[in-house]
């Protein structure tokens, strides 16, 4: 009956639109039901008062589980918590985000960790440890993203190689101890750590260990293992890729024999001359000896190691200096920035493999300090192959992120506006991994930038990464449909030429609900019937007048009704309930209690629906006040009585012993508040001291106080007999009204507000001082109106009780 909601005024005089019949004049706090009749929009319940209401606020949810969901207010440099209702304990947690940019924070959440982004913030990680223990950290990273290889003539020197160990001419100097199970004459233990890939250890027995002994107990988080490029023509079985080990543990000790396993690896195959592979672990005890024991090699007729190098805490390791041959292509041209401490840079060792580094310090525009964050390099050798890190302070952080394929991605930085970034298969964990094997495997990083040269908007999971550009809607997947994602198959495509503003966009069933580039219209992401090529349809161009202030957010709860909520740039609440399959689009406006000024809407599941939370401003007693309000649970007559319905904003409840009065509204002081009084309706009044009396001074058990609103529904003006449309011009009277309503408490109907009749519930011989019924059924209006060119019908409701409206239909008299 009223599927489409409020209607644009450029559509009042489409009377041969389909959508004419099904659309409002206006729709002021009543919501469209997915059924299609109209509800009124329930009030508010009031939380609390932001920390500090001078300043802005955001909401941002973290959901575990249906079950265990939370709502994070931001504010005033701190977030706090917020669960049934309420805040949890006292739970107050530091954050790092300006006042100006709470707004443009993006958050992608998987489990228990909730990653945040902003285009001038390193991403921050937010985990819950109880209830009670939150915490927001910084997420690191322990290789990359990196920008393109460098294609300039400057080369990169370091000063050092990053091995923990020294290159060793014996097995003792120049210092420390090597060691050996067992060795082959003129292959010892020392040939492993002698800088020299094309020597290396060997024994014919297959298996063994390899040690060195520090002179200094270190602490060891990383090593790499290069297999040797020995071949023998003569036996094919004695070769470096067969003689390289398979199935080992690399441990540490204090004293040579109580050995501890730091790390195990298994079935190490497939390996290649002189390849080197690489391996972190997590490790914060110092060791004086560390060795590799070895299990099985490769079915080769021997085992060597071309090399063993060993990675040394960053923290305890000594600075290493890199130095340009000039600044071209460093920081366009600009050489090395003061700004870079922090970021990461990647060589290309002469075993084929990026070594990372961080940069610690900047000593001139071509001197750099790096440590060490992944495998040793084999040599000390300038390059010019070496990739810069894609984030930092200069180029900037990612603003956006999204999880998609088992991969955390992120996108958009200041110096590559439309690049991407995908962590490895399932590298998001304590660390970020962006780590790029040579050759390239199938869960290697990916790094990406879009032949769209605008900047990335937002990007959001779907079958495929949907992204949304200041230019255009893309997407991100697999080249070939049958093989995983990954960075040997992957492409990118373009789906529209519609454009986006920078706002979370909103995922509906199959659909993903974005803001248009100047957030004057919604569109979906939404895959064809076929499962091939995306569509992106504009689905609010019939409301769009409720878009010309902009739009500030998006949030979707699906229950009860599947409707999409966005404050807007007047402080409206803007709703759009979406039932694709019910061919449901109807729009509905909401002019929050106190002249309320929605800043921010967010979603989580509640007990039995999706709860909705507000932050409003309002000028209470002269000073501007936001508060954190959670709208109440629509009301079911099935359920509960009149004395529970909930059809005040800001408002508060109380239940107890029969009592007159309700104190704690400090909240509302000096505000018109309307009051409900065990379900009957009491008259307004000014909140004085916190406290307000009930006019009646009838004692009630059940009193909810807040501020009163106005829902209003306004029909579209009757075409009357001409199905064109042609009859709007023709001057008409309506002559009754039927209205089929269900668990009403108060509505009026007429031809405007001033002559509108109360539709009666009660009897004459009723007490007007106990709850009015909640009724359903129908009711014939004989509204006073007079001849006219509109033939329209104003229904409203501005009590604290409930209305729902099935259908309405008139009967007009129409000039010949």
């Amino acid at each position: 009956m009223f599927s489409r909601g409020e209607l644009s005024p450029k559509l009042h005089s489409r009377a041969d639109l389909e959508h004419f019949k099904t659309g409002l004049k206006e729709c002021q706090n009543f919501m469209v039901m997915r059924q299609g009749g109209l509800t009124r929009r329930p009030g508010t319940q009031f939380v609390q008062e932001v920390k500090d209401s001078s300043r802005p606020a955001r909401f941002i949810p973290f959901i575990f589980s249906a079950s265990q969901a939370y709502m994070l207010v931001f504010n005033a440099g701190v977030f706090r918590v917020y669960a049934l209702g309420g805040r949890v304990g006292s739970v107050e947690v530091a954050h790092p985000y300006a006042d100006a940019d709470l707004f443009q924070l993006d958050f992608d959440q998987t489990n228990d960790v909730l990653d945040i982004t902003h285009k001038g913030y390193q991403p921050r990680r937010v985990k819950r440890q109880s209830d009670t223990s939150w915490t927001i950290d910084v997420v690191p990273a322990k290789d990359g993203p990196y920008l393109p290889i460098n294609d300039t003539a400057t080369t990169l020197t370091p000063s050092n190689t990053g091995n923990a160990v020294p290159i060793m001419t014996s097995d003792t100097a120049p210092f420390g101890v090597c060691s050996a199970s067992s060795s082959v004459a003129g292959f010892g233990a020392f040939r492993a750590f002698d800088g020299d890939s094309s020597s290396f250890w060997a024994n014919t027995n297959k298996v063994g260990w390899l040690s060195y002994q520090f002179a200094a107990s270190k602490v060891i988080i990383g090593y790499s293992v290069q297999a040797s490029n020995y071949l023998n023509p003569g036996d094919p079985s004695n070769n470096g890729p067969m003689n390289a080990p398979k199935s080992w543990t690399f441990e540490g000790a204090n004293d040579g024999s109580t050995w501890i396993v730091l790390d195990s690896q298994f079935a190490q195959t497939g390996w290649s001359n002189n390849e080197t592979r690489s391996y972190l672990f997590s490790n914060t005890t110092s060791y004086l000896y560390y060795r590799i024991n070895i299990a099985s090699n490769n079915a080769g007729s021997e085992l060597d190691i071309a090399s063993l190098r060993m990675l040394e805490l960053p923290a305890n390791s000594p600075a290493i200096a890199i130095t340009a041959s000039e600044a071209t292509g460093i920081n366009n041209d600009a050489g090395f920035k003061v700004s870079d401490v922090g970021r990461f840079i990647t060589l290309l060792g002469s075993d084929s493999v990026y070594h990372p580094f961080q940069i610690v310090g900047v000593t001139s525009s071509t001197v750099i300090t790096v440590k060490p964050t992944g495998s040793p390099l084999p040599s000390a050798r300038g390059t010019l192959q070496w990739r810069f890190g894609a984030w930092g302070e200069t180029p900037g952080w990612p603003a956006h992120v999204a999880t998609f394929e088992q991969r955390k991605v992120y996108a958009r930085t200041d110096a590559q506006p439309s690049g991407l970034w995908a962590t490895k298969t399932g590298g998001y964990g304590r660390e970020l991994d962006f780590s790029v094997s040579v050759p390239v495997k199938d869960d290697d990083a990916i790094s990406f930038t879009l032949t769209d040269v605008n900047e990335i908007q937002w990007i959001a999971e779907g079958p495929d990464l949907l992204i949304g550009t200041a230019g255009s809607a893309r997407t991100m997947g697999r080249d070939s449909p049958n093989l995983p994602f990954s960075a040997n198959n992957f492409r990118q495509s373009l789906t529209s030429a519609y454009a986006s503003q920078a706002i979370r966009p909103a995922k509906v069933g199959n659909s993903t609900v974005f803001v248009s580039s100047f957030g004057k219209a919604l569109r979906e992401f939404v895959q064809g019937d076929s499962g091939m090529g995306y569509a992106t349809p504009d689905i609010s161009v019939l409301s769009d007048h409720l878009f010309a202030s902009g739009v500030a957010e998006l949030a979707y709860a699906q229950e009860p009704d599947s409707v999409i909520w966005l404050p807007n740039g007047k402080g409206e609440l803007i709703g759009l309930t979406y039932e694709k399959d019910q061919s449901i689009a109807g729009m509905h406006r909401h002019l929050m209690g106190g002249e309320g000024f929605v800043e921010s809407c967010a979603t989580m599941p509640g007990q039995g629906r999706n709860e909705v939370w507000l932050i409003v401003r309002r000028m209470i007693g002269g000073v501007s006040r936001r508060s954190i309000e959670r709208m109440a649970a629509p009301f079911e007559a099935a359920t509960a009585g009149p004395d529970k319905a909930w059809y005040l904003d800001c408002a508060l409840q109380y239940g107890g012993a029969p009592a007159t009065g309700v104190t704690g509204l400090s909240h509302l002081e000096g505000q018109r508040v309307g009051i409900l009084a065990d379900g009957a309706r009491e008259a307004d009044q000014i909140v004085t001291d916190g406290t307000v009396s009930l006019a009646s001074g009838r004692p009630a058990e059940t009193i909810t106080v807040g501020l009163p609103y106005t829902s209003r529904v306004r029909l579209m003006p009757s075409p009357a007999s001409a199905g064109d449309g042609s009859g709007l011009g023709r001057r008409k009277k309506i002559i009754s009204a039927r209205i089929d309503f269900l668990a009403t408490g108060s509505l009026r109907v007429g031809q405007d507000e001033a002559t509108a009749e109360e539709i009666v519930a009660r009897h004459t011989s009723d007490d007007l001082g106990t709850a009015a019924p909640i009724v359903t059924g129908f009711y014939d209006a004989r509204p006073q109106t007079s001849w006219g060119d509109k033939g329209e019908l104003v229904l409203t409701a501005d009590g604290p009780l409930p209305a729902t409206i099935r259908s309405i239909t008139l009967n007009t008299d129409p000039e010949p």
